[in-house]
C-alpha cells in the first residue's frame, strides 16, 4: 500500500462522534457536517497536488518520516495520529494541512529554481496563485 493510500484510508476511516458529547442534535449534525467538509476538502487538496507534484508518493513519505507534527510515519511505513482535544475533528485537517504544506512548498521551489514560469516574487503571490486553484473555503482554512 502506497503512502497516498494510506493517508486517504487515515481520511476515509469514520470519525467515531460520540453523540452524548453534544447536548441536542443539532449540533451533532452541525459537527459531523464540518468532518464531512473536511474530508471533500482533503480530495481538492490531493488533487492539486498530484497536479502539482511529480513523485508525491515519495515525497509525503519523506515529509511524514521527518515531520514532527501530529501526523507521522513510523520507520515500519504505518501512519501515527497524535490527538490534541478530540479525534473526530482534527484528524482530517491534520492531513489537509500535510497537503497544504507540499502545495505551498511546489510553488516556492518554483522560486527557487527559477523556472521558466517563475511568477511568484513572495508568500503573498504563491498564496494568490494558489486561490486560483482552489474553493474559498480551503483558501481561507489553510492559506490565508
Amino acid at each position: 500500500m502506497t503512502t497516498i493510500e494510506k493517508l486517504t484510508k487515515f481520511v476515509n476511516q469514520r470519525p467515531g462522534l460520540d453523540y452524548s458529547n453534544y447536548g441536542e442534535l443539532s449540533s451533532y449534525r452541525s459537527e459531523m457536517a464540518e468532518i464531512t467538509r473536511d474530508r471533500t476538502d482533503y480530495f481538492e487538496l490531493l488533487s492539486l497536488a498530484f497536479s502539482r507534484i511529480d513523485n508525491l508518493n515519495e515525497v509525503v513519505t519523506d515529509y511524514l518520516l521527518k515531520s514532527s507534527g501530529r501526523l507521522t510515519m513510523n520507520e515500519a511505513g504505518n501512519l501515527e495520529y497524535c490527538t490534541g482535544q478530540y479525534f473526530p475533528t482534527e484528524y482530517r485537517p491534520a492531513a489537509n494541512r500535510i497537503l497544504a504544506n507540499l502545495i505551498f512548498a511546489s510553488y516556492r521551489d518554483e522560486i527557487e529554481h527559477n523556472t521558466p514560469n517563475n511568477v511568484y516574487k513572495d508568500g503573498n503571490e504563491i498564496r494568490k496563485a494558489i486561490k486560483r486553484s482552489i474553493s474559498r473555503r480551503i483558501a481561507k482554512n489553510y492559506f490565508n
